[in-house]
């Protein structure tokens, strides 16, 4: 009988096992993960639709240095009901219901010729505003490149933790069996078996939830990927780190290239040029006017039954502000503490950066430290168990050592693991605050 519940225990977790594990699917590495995101990730199209959007408006005629001309035409009919006309040779015109008709058709140009340099001030922002959506796009893509990594890895950490939940649960296997033997052959007691049981059973049910907690990350991957959710793959499971950050490199790539950074120096650049924008606006402004006119004027009566002409006009108007009601000192004010904040900013963010790297680079040496610490500790632990499983088969001590040996090698596994990931999530960090991704 309890052979049977035995065997039904087994094949009830095996199901179980079976429901949870994720289908397996094609290999997917870092390189194809990233290219997928690069081309369908929300966030990235977004940003080159923005950037699209800056380039289309950097033009000429969209700083107002290109004429603009009009075709202008109408046509106006009307009935005068009562029209009298005395004129001075005693003569008197008197009409009623007298028709009129008059057809003008114009082509116009504005030129704005000069307005204080406002137009070439505001092609160079239009400009500089292209170049801020090159680098919001950039930026964007290599945060993007972070997160999909980040997800990327944390898939093979849960992949790692559940082949170390499995070995232990391998080595619980192997200490149940010995207990129910020695407890079959009466050289130990009945709770050696009972607790291994629940040992084994403690560690079965931790490995479902790890992969219950695998295969949520993968579903995060696959939302950064726009893919369906429960898109099968695989990951390679490796989380060595050969990587050898330099403080000095560091600090140079991230003054020269840290997308942040550069997207706060554009921003605070675009500010100095609305500062001079609105200095021009006590400018004086000189506009330059072209008309072509074709007009026909039709009367039922009076002196002139038809009047028709052409010709062609130009100018030029000159504007100068006297008084606004101090409104153009006001916009030059603002737009300086505008460009004041945008400075404040970059160098806040410049700062930031800074400690940020020099945190993300200690925690990342003190991680290689500890690595070499626990790698000493998984085969120390391993061992140690080792010796324990021998001493508990051939009846020299109890359960309890071997359980304790166990849960030490599991921790050491859990501990190996987290520095692992941790090398591998601060190296993606440390290189998106380089620009390196």
């Amino acid at each position: 009988m309890k052979q049977f519940l035995l065997l039904y225990c087994c094949m009830y977790v095996l199901q179980l096992h079976s429901q949870n594990t994720p289908v397996s699917g094609p290999m997917l590495n870092t390189d194809e993960a990233v290219r997928i995101a690069l081309e369908n990730n929300f966030d990235i199209r977004l940003s080159r639709t923005d950037a699209e959007i800056a380039r289309l408006n950097n033009t000429r005629a969209n700083a107002g240095m290109l004429p603009v001309v009009n075709l202008v035409a109408g046509e106006n009919a009307a009935v005068n009901a009562f029209q009298y006309q005395k004129f001075f040779d005693g003569r008197v015109n008197e009409n009623y219901g007298v028709p009129s008709n008059t057809l003008s058709a114009a082509v116009q140009l504005n030129w704005t010729l000069f307005n204080g340099r406002r137009m070439q001030i505001t092609k160079k922002r239009l400009g500089e505003l292209e170049s801020l959506g090159t680098l919001n796009l950039k930026a964007t893509v290599q945060n993007t490149t972070s997160a999909v990594l980040q997800a990327y890895y944390e898939i093979v950490r849960g992949r790692l933790q559940e082949r170390a939940l499995a070995e232990l649960i391998t080595l619980n296997e192997e200490r149940l069996r010995i207990a129910e033997a020695r407890l079959a052959a009466g050289f130990a007691a009945q709770t050696d078996a009972l607790q291994a049981r629940i040992d084994l059973n403690q560690r079965r049910s931790d490995l479902l939830t790890q992969q219950n907690a695998t295969a949520a990350a993968k579903r995060s991957l696959n939302l950064l990927l726009v893919r369906p959710a429960e898109t099968a793959f695989e990951v390679d499971e490796n989380l060595q780190n050969t990587y050898n950050p330099q403080r000095n490199a560091l600090i140079y790539k991230t003054s020269a290239q840290n997308p942040a950074l550069l997207v706060f120096q554009k921003s605070a650049e675009i500010a100095a040029l609305q500062v001079d924008e609105a200095r021009t606006l006590n400018k004086p402004i000189i506009t330059g006017t072209g008309q072509f006119n074709a007009q026909r004027a039709d009367n039922g009566a009076g002196i002139l039954l038809n009047n028709t002409g052409a010709g062609l006009a130009i100018g030029a108007t000159l504007s100068v502000p006297l008084y606004a009601g101090g409104n153009i000192r006001r916009q030059v004010e603002t737009a300086k503490l505008a460009a004041e904040q945008a400075a404040l900013r970059t160098r806040s963010q410049l700062r930031s950066i800074e400690t940020d790297l020099d945190n993300q680079l200690t925690f990342y040496q003190i991680q290689q430290q500890i690595l070499t610490l626990e790698e000493e500790n998984v085969g120390i632990a391993r061992e140690n168990l080792n010796v324990s499983t021998e001493r508990f088969r051939v009846g020299t001590t109890n359960g309890l050592e071997i359980q304790t040996a166990q849960n030490t090698l599991e921790q050491a596994l859990v501990r190996r693991n987290l520095v692992l990931f941790n090398l591998k999530s601060t190296e993606i960090r440390l290189r998106l605050l380089a620009g390196d991704l």
